[in-house]
């Protein structure tokens, strides 16, 4: 079972005491509601949503998306709902050890939300949905950190932070939309200076959809603040050569041609870097996957009950939730529908 966030399918868990149940961990129950408010918060967020269909692939290479309107795969269903039970496993544990989850461990979840599928992403989630998955995320945190028994000080952290200055000193704030030929990049810098918004152009013209997170061109081309020479010569030249707000002419790269936009250059003060450096030196400390070894050893004993409506849960070597079969065919012809109306206020 994947349990950390670097896949794109993050979510939410928990338990209740509703009576309809998507499944059943240890006797906590994860509502049904609860899953189908889930996919109704992705399926709402249509960068999120091109994020999952350009990297979710199920065990038959079944997508995300179903043919119907409104509807996902059965495969897609089967792969969240396996990370609810992930999480509520790892909600179980934390109350058990009586683990305090800290501000620093929620700061760093938003941290890591906001560098794994872009700022821009995760703000087009309910407010209610990005709570719950910053909870989980810093479940995950303060688990990890119980069950290696690392911890970083305020000193520690100050010491990188100042040994590293360069790292967080006039960072460059960028965009950027990639497209194959010089062509395509001058029609879209005219676009741009006609006064079309950059975003939306990225957002259905640039090929950078690659990559864990997705790509920058769900994120509106947004790179991110980052220290001088992290891109490939040519882009950084151009970059350098940009005041705020300015937009480059065509760059050419390997990758294809670029216009590039230069945000704002600014420096990273501690307070704000703090939690991405405590989160990397802790990381550094343990190594990476206790709490994922944690969750497969947890999964051999935990009583697990998966509503067939979903599929069910296997054990074994590669322990986890298994859609149903499809009608009259493979499994990404069966499709979960989800229900028109949205979801009710938190």
């Amino acid at each position: 079972m994947l349990v950390l966030a670097a896949a794109v399918l993050a979510t939410a868990a928990g338990c209740g005491s509703i009576e309809t149940y998507a499944a059943k961990v240890n006797g906590e129950v994860i509502g049904e509601e609860e899953l189908q408010s889930e996919l109704e918060a992705i399926l709402d967020n249509r960068a999120y949503v091109t994020q999952i269909e350009e990297n979710f692939q199920g065990p038959e290479g079944q997508g995300a998306l179903g043919a119907g309107n409104k509807t996902f795969t059965t495969a897609f269903v089967a792969a969240l709902l396996d990370r609810q039970i992930s999480f509520e496993l790892i909600e179980q544990e934390v109350r058990r050890r009586n683990i305090t989850v800290t501000d620093a461990d929620r700061r760093s979840a938003t941290e890591d939300l906001d560098q794994t599928f872009g700022p821009e992403v995760v703000a087009a989630f309910p407010a209610s949905y990005t709570d719950r998955l910053v909870e989980d995320f810093a479940r995950v945190a303060a688990l990890e950190r119980a069950l290696t028994g690392t911890g970083v000080s305020d000193e520690e952290v100050r010491r990188f932070y100042e040994s590293n200055a360069a790292l967080f000193r006039q960072q460059s704030c960028s965009r950027h939309i990639l497209v194959p030929t010089l062509e395509a990049a001058s029609a879209i810098r005219a676009r741009i200076d006609a006064g079309e918004d950059f975003a939306a152009i990225a957002r259905a013209e640039s090929t950078d959809r690659g990559g864990q997170g997705g790509g920058s061109a769900a994120q509106g081309g947004d790179l991110g603040c980052q220290p001088r020479n992290t891109f490939v010569p040519e882009f950084q030249a151009a970059l350098d050569a940009l005041t705020p707000g300015q937009v480059s002419a065509p760059v050419q790269t390997q990758f294809g041609f670029h216009v590039i936009q230069l945000v704002e250059r600014r420096d990273v003060p501690l307070e704000e870097a703090a939690p991405l450096i405590r989160r990397q030196l802790e990381q550094q400390a343990a190594g990476q996957g206790a709490v994922a070894r944690f969750v497969n050893d947890a999964v051999g004993d935990a009583e697990i009950t998966v509503n067939p409506r979903y599929g069910s849960f296997e054990k074994g070597d590669t322990p986890g939730v298994r859609p149903p079969p499809g009608v009259g065919g493979p499994p990404v012809t069966a499709e979960v529908p989800l229900p028109l109306q949205p979801p009710p206020a938190p």
